[in-house]
């Protein structure tokens, strides 16, 4: 039989020659990345969504001057370029958000299925 490094590393990484606590360390570490994935993507969506309004602010704000100011008209077609980009990025996230959450409760599966077998 050939040399396992990769599960002989996991055994060291948990102080434990027992399979099962080799793998639950393994899921548990895999859950906790999901969870930081979890919180940075959050945050990130939560900037967005202040970006967004108050870019949808400063359109409506910009759109008053009307069409005869000199700056105005390009500057609120720009913002609405930029705020579209944003809700496309930010329905973006909202996806990877789902999948990550997705993730953790299967790794939380994991973790369970490795305390069964302990």
């Amino acid at each position: 039989m050939g040399a396992r490094a990769n599960i002989d590393h996991l055994k060291e990484l948990c102080g434990s020659n027992q399979l099962q606590h080799c793998f639950k360390y393994l899921f548990v570490q895999e859950w906790r990345e999901i969870e930081d994935l979890i919180r940075y993507i959050g945050q990130k969506c939560a900037s967005l969504e202040g970006n967004i309004e108050r870019r949808a602010q400063l359109i409506q704000e910009g759109e008053s001057f009307g069409p005869f100011h000199d700056v105005a008209p390009d500057a609120v077609e720009c913002m609405g370029e930029t705020q579209q980009r944003e809700q496309d990025i930010l329905a973006a996230l909202m996806c990877v958000l789902d999948m990550a959450r997705e993730g953790r409760t299967e790794e939380e599966r994991h973790v369970g299925l490795m305390d069964l077998k302990g």
